[in-house]
């Protein structure tokens, strides 16, 4: 592979984190499911070992939260080209929320600090999450959420 191959491949994909923080924060599910194949698997990073299969599913985890008033924070992201169509990438993501209300300013909650790893591939001429498991790192000002554990139902596997 031609050396600005591998490059325009690198910054098409380090794109993806990026927009992914952007939709999820401005609560653009659709958007943001369209980041991802049909048949992806993402896990969350506060529930890593629940990884939700499919990209319907992965829409639903966004649209079917509550209201917050959330904001991403995405560097260090490294992506490295397999071949013409395939990539693979981690990114660091620290995420700040306000639960009670969507408007701005608000004191925020917890800091989280966590990784993605990133698995993407080349697919209807565009490039695209295969799979992204996230995981928190550091936390601080709070306790971890008690999320429970999703269905599988609800993670794509019925």
């Amino acid at each position: 592979m031609s050396p600005s191959k591998r490059l325009r491949i690198e910054a098409e994909c380090g794109k993806l984190p990026l927009l992914f923080a952007k939709y999820a924060d401005n609560g653009d599910h659709a958007a943001l499911a369209g980041l991802f194949t049909e048949n992806c698997e993402f896990a969350r990073p506060f529930q890593p070992d629940y990884p939700f299969h499919g990209r319907e599913r992965v829409q639903a985890i966004f649209r079917d939260r509550p209201p917050m008033l959330v904001r991403h924070i995405v560097t260090n992201v490294l992506v490295e080209a397999i071949s013409k169509n395939e990539a693979r990438g981690t990114n660091y993501l620290a995420m700040l929320s306000n639960h009670a209300s969507t408007e701005i300013p608000q004191e925020a909650g917890a800091l989280y600090v966590g990784t993605f790893e990133d698995h993407y591939v080349k697919t209807e001429g565009e490039w695209r999450f295969q799979s992204r498991y996230g995981n928190v790192a550091l936390h601080l000002g709070g306790s971890m959420p008690d999320i429970p554990p999703p269905s599988d139902e609800a993670r794509g596997l019925k």
